[in-house]
């Protein structure tokens, strides 16, 4: 993992509270950002996020990038990811 330095106005940092909030935000934006512009799929979403897929519904709602909205390549690309977990 790498780490990247940004800089941030004081405005966000007092909304948000707290560095690791901030960092939190920023990178959950980044992944959905991927998200709807179609660069990774949801499940390598949820992947990097270090949350379950089926929590992943939510908060795409959140930032109104729709569940059902599938290429073919990201149906793929879920089903190997997901074919490799075992609950």
């Amino acid at each position: 993992m790498k780490t990247l330095s940004v800089q941030i106005p004081d405005e966000i940092m007092n909304l948000l509270g707290s560095k690791e909030r901030v960092q939190a935000e920023a990178r959950e934006a980044l992944v959905l950002n991927l998200v709807r512009r179609g660069l990774i799929s949801r499940a390598k979403a949820a992947e990097l996020l270090d949350i379950n897929l089926w929590d992943l519904p939510q908060l795409l709602a959140g930032y109104e990038i729709p569940w059902f909205h599938y290429r073919r390549e990201d149906v793929e690309a879920d089903h190997k990811v997901l074919g490799g977990q075992s609950e």
